[in-house]
């Protein structure tokens, strides 16, 4: 399906993706930042475009994203969101809200008010005023990120906790923040999570995030994600298509060969024992555009995974950032971006997907796949689901699964460091694990 605000479902900035250069890129760990302006696609007012944010034209995000110091390389489209590969990390437009991941020296916080503006500017209908689409009147908004590896490095607010949760209540509302894990360690993880409504708003739907922070990444590994390609190299491909460049040829075949492309695929990974439940596992029930889960309508067969828009590429001389879409009006991503220098090597891996315990992929076994393409020194991960989801309390479901996997993970040489659960505001779970491979 094509974007709403586009002529076409692809995108590629192709001066930009020839003469990029990474070679001074240091700081791995992103900033989060997640806007829910409305519930849902369909709780979006009559008085604003029906695309919701998916209307605002290309040109828009790029002034949006100038604030934030980072480009777009590329965009793909799905019926649900557009995904935006940027030159730091990613951007996910929906109707309803966005997610703006961000990595290096980037100001995430500091495009806040030229998002509203921007916002009020463009989506309305009918000559309709929205004076009161603000940051005030925000649905829910999530901001997080890990420690900083180079904290002193950093610029704007983002130089201390403290200063970035100030400017995010003077934003937004009934703002609360968190510091999880080891304060002391290099490797905590910060959360802020604010905005008007209640989890209880959205009916049924199923908002759930997984989010793997790896370090010391396995030197061996991350070969794969170093190229001997210069700025200013172009395509040597003979017929090349016209939204290619060298830098997103070299992204597909390295998402290829590493195995990244096949993460949700329901089969073994060379190395890993994967559950049999797997391969024969019942279908998963299709999405609809509000994340809900409908148990009349079955997807493909069993066998066949699910299927990706993948968007991917390789940055000189190293690193690697992909998006991948699920196709038709399923609403789901998942996202990888990998700095693999030796003294700072670091990975990420994020899902939107609705993990439960009847869905055809099983939490942990994505788990041990992306682990086995990496092969982390250290590595934290959190799962948040709102408590109108699928039964976090139930002992088959990704929360229990997630939080049991200590067995799984020690055949793979990982020791559990710290396991943390909370009840944030009676409305979204969080489960946040640290592991460290044992020597």
């Amino acid at each position: 399906m094509v974007a709403p605000a586009y002529t076409e479902d692809t995108y590629v900035d192709h001066e930009l993706s020839t003469n990029l250069d990474s070679t001074f890129a240091f700081e791995g760990p992103e900033k989060l930042l997640e806007i829910w302006f409305w519930p849902s696609p369909e709780s979006i007012p009559n008085t604003v475009s029906k695309e919701g944010l998916r209307a605002i034209p290309l040109e828009k995000w790029k002034h949006i994203l100038d604030l934030v110091n980072c480009k777009i390389l590329s965009m793909k489209s799905s019926a649900a969101l557009d995904a935006y590969l940027l030159s730091e990390s990613s951007l996910f437009v929906f109707p309803h809200k966005l997610i703006l991941k961000t990595c290096g020296t980037t100001t995430t916080l500091a495009c806040l008010d030229e998002i509203y503006h921007t916002a009020r500017a463009q989506l309305g209908v009918d000559g309709h005023s929205l004076a009161d689409l603000t940051s005030q009147s925000a649905y829910k908004v999530f901001y997080s990120r890990r420690c900083f590896m180079f904290p002193d490095r950093q610029i704007h607010v983002h130089t201390d906790w403290k200063n970035e949760v100030q400017l995010l209540n003077r934003h937004f509302t009934a703002g609360k923040s968190y510091v999880v894990g080891d304060f002391t360690s290099d490797d905590h993880w910060y959360l802020y999570m604010g905005g008007s409504g209640h989890a209880a708003d959205r009916g049924n739907g199923n908002d759930q995030t997984f989010e793997m922070l790896m370090t010391r990444l396995d030197p061996v590994k991350t070969k794969q994600f170093v190229t001997e390609r210069k700025p200013g190299d172009t395509s040597v491909a003979d017929g090349e298509e016209e939204d290619l460049d060298l830098g997103h040829e070299l992204g597909l075949t390295t998402m290829a060969s590493s195995t990244l492309d096949a993460i949700f695929q329901p089969d073994t990974v060379p190395g890993f024992e994967v559950g049999v439940s797997d391969t024969n596992a019942i279908p998963s029930p299709q999405l609809s555009d509000s994340m809900e889960l409908s148990d009349d309508e079955t997807s493909q067969s069993s066998c066949s995974g699910i299927k990706f828009i993948h968007d991917a590429f390789s940055f000189t001389p190293c690193g690697f950032s992909s998006n991948s879409v699920s196709q038709g009006s399923g609403g789901f991503y998942y996202t990888l971006h990998i700095t693999p220098e030796a003294g700072w090597s670091y990975a990420s891996f994020e899902t939107n997907y609705p993990f439960s315990s009847c869905s055809r992929v099983d939490i942990v076994n994505v788990l041990k796949k992306v682990l086995g393409i990496f092969q982390p020194g250290k590595f934290s991960m959190t799962l948040f689901s709102d408590q109108s989801g699928k039964g976090n309390g139930k002992s088959n479901s990704p929360f229990a699964k997630l939080a049991g996997c200590d067995k799984a993970l020690r055949k793979l040489g990982y020791a559990k460091q710290e396991k943390a659960v909370y009840d944030l505001k009676g409305e979204y779970d969080l489960l946040y694990l640290n592991f460290e491979k044992q020597s």
